[in-house]
């Protein structure tokens, strides 16, 4: 979807009603925007977007479990080597 718009003497653009709406932007929604070379990409940003990561990497951060905490060869005592490969296809 492609469209030609103009920029008013403040700075302003309107996006298209047709693409507003195939991208379900509805009035106070929020936009991202940023600049690519030379280009300027806007990006939807979903309803709390930004309130919801915000309490996710809280979360992540305020837990205390361990990262990848058993060793490779530990997490391959339950499946047989054989078995795995049979699974995925492997001769």
């Amino acid at each position: 979807m492609e469209e030609t718009i103009s920029v008013d003497r403040q700075g302003r653009i309107v996006i298209p009603a047709h693409i507003r709406k195939a991208l379900s932007i509805k009035e106070g929604g929020k936009l991202l925007i940023r600049v690519e070379g030379s280009k300027m990409v806007l990006e939807l940003l979903h309803e709390n977007l930004r309130e919801s990561v915000e309490k996710w990497v809280n979360l992540a951060q305020s837990t205390k479990a361990k990262i990848n905490t058993e060793e490779p060869e530990e997490s391959w005592k339950w499946i047989s080597r054989d078995y795995a490969k049979r699974k995925l296809g492997i001769p």
